[in-house]
């Protein structure tokens, strides 16, 4: 059962207004290293980390208005947050600008994380980002990681990946975990490059994992036990996963839950595996709740209970999750935890259907066919067994075949109905199959014989294209 998580769609973004607690900056040789000043920075820095703000506040007020660069910085930081005076985005972003006019990159960032906020009025975005490149420059990783997400995104700088990419990488190099994710997270996918680079991406993961980045440890966990990048080790995978699930990332939860679920990389373990998927599902994981839904259904490791499976695929099936709005379908057009509805039946199989599921789209074109839970439409009908036998579903393609040469929805052609028929004749399904080929055969005496190649070819063509999807998906 391969039904792990794919994590590789979403580049993690810090929001705007992190800042870096009692973060030391000085400008060098602006003091002596034994200055009164100095002691000072040290005292009102203990003060910071014992969390003694009110005292912090006031010796940083003293040197700030000495005009000492890091106790500028550090005053607006208390007021920006309300430590030891009270919050004051005013003070904070005049504090702000002293810091900024001595070339302090801590304050660049800060003050242009408030402008993009819009924390103060009339500031653009523009601005904040300007702030951010002079961080940037300054080589400070926070603020090269916001450029990185700026371009990513394209909020506040034209959208480019390749820039992106770059910035990722400056502040991965200084450490920053999440750095290191997001330029990982890039070549995985090849985003802003030609082609996927996942032998580029291993090392970023890696770097992030070993700072117990829960989302490079999943990553490392999908790539070990997939053998992709890194040679196949599901115990491996197991361990990153299990590193990343104790830290609470539902998707590591999850795929731990499917290992032990499956056996991979340790004994089965149902309980275990029970208890990993619900810690997910709580959180909302759509694919977890779907599959405690599952679970409930069939009586797997859990007493049978419809009510509640319904329940966990309504929790999925609103959050957009195709597999669960099937089965909420299901479960309506069957009367299973709920009166049987066909109108709510055929909803969630519509929606199903939209998401480009192929056995939601059979529903739906069924439904059609037969008036159920909607009124009767074979032009409607014809559509939607289309959209499923290109995917690949034999009974689609059996009756879209019958579709054509009987001219049911759409008008008699019997060259489209014999490419239909001849795909679902390779169905593993032997009724399916034995239709298919008799119908097949029949349509073929009314074809000419080049009729019949090009039609071959026509199955051949879609055939090939909808294996090479199965197959390429996990």
């Amino acid at each position: 059962m391969k039904d792990f998580i794919k994590w590789a769609v979403a580049i993690l973004a810090i929001p705007f207004s992190t800042l870096i607690l009692a973060d030391s900056y000085d400008i060098p040789n602006q003091y002596n290293r034994d200055s009164p000043v100095t002691e000072k920075l040290r005292q009102a820095e203990a003060a910071m980390q014992s969390k003694d703000f009110a005292v912090a506040f006031e010796i940083y007020k003293v040197l700030a208005a000495q005009g000492t660069a890091s106790a500028q910085y550090q005053l607006g930081y208390l007021y920006q947050k309300g430590l030891g005076t009270p919050q004051d985005d005013h003070l904070a972003v005049a504090w702000y600008l002293k810091a900024v006019k001595q070339g302090v990159p801590q304050a660049q960032y800060a003050l242009g994380s408030m402008y993009y906020n819009g924390v103060t009025v009339n500031q653009a975005a523009d601005q904040a980002i300007s702030l951010f490149k002079q961080a940037a420059v300054n080589n400070y990783a926070p603020a090269q990681y916001m450029l990185g997400t700026a371009y990513y995104s394209g909020m506040g700088l034209p959208k480019d990946l390749a820039l992106a990419r770059l910035w990722f990488e400056k502040a991965a190099a200084q450490g920053m975990a999440a750095a290191q994710y997001n330029a990982g997270m890039m070549y995985y996918n090849g985003e802003g490059m030609p082609a996927r680079d996942v032998a580029k991406a291993v090392p970023y993961f890696t770097a992030a994992g070993q700072q117990g980045f829960a989302k490079a440890e999943s990553m490392l966990g999908l790539m070990s036990v997939m053998g992709e990048g890194v040679q196949l080790d599901k115990a491996k995978a197991l361990a990153w996963f299990n590193v990343a699930a104790q830290q609470g990332l539902p998707v590591a939860q999850y795929n731990l839950g499917v290992m032990y679920y499956n056996g991979w990389g340790v004994a089965p373990n149902l309980k275990l595996a029970l208890n990993w998927i619900g810690k997910a599902a709580v959180q909302n994981l759509p694919k977890a709740e779907y599959f405690l839904g599952y679970l409930e259904s069939n009586g797997i490791g859990v007493a049978k209970n419809d009510q509640q499976a319904l329940e966990w695929y309504l929790r999925a099936g609103i959050q957009a999750f195709p597999e669960a709005e099937f089965a909420m379908g299901y479960m309506y057009h069957n009367g299973l935890g709920t009166p049987k509805n066909d109108e709510k039946a055929f909803a969630w199989y519509g929606a199903a259907a939209k998401h480009g599921l192929s056995k939601a789209q059979y529903m739906v074109a069924n439904f059609y066919q037969q008036g159920l839970g909607v009124p009767a439409d074979l032009q409607a009908a014809a559509m939607w067994y289309g959209k499923a036998a290109e995917q690949g579903m034999d009974n689609a393609q059996l009756l879209l075949g019958t579709f054509y040469a009987e001219g049911k929805g759409v008008g008699v052609d019997n060259r489209v109905a014999y490419v239909w028929l001849d795909l679902a004749s390779t169905s593993n399904i032997q009724q399916v199959r034995s239709s298919a080929i008799q119908y097949r055969n029949n349509i073929a005496k009314l074809l000419k014989p080049d009729e019949i190649r090009a039609a071959k070819q026509m199955a051949q063509m879609y055939y090939s294209k909808y294996t090479i999807s199965s197959t390429s998906s996990i």
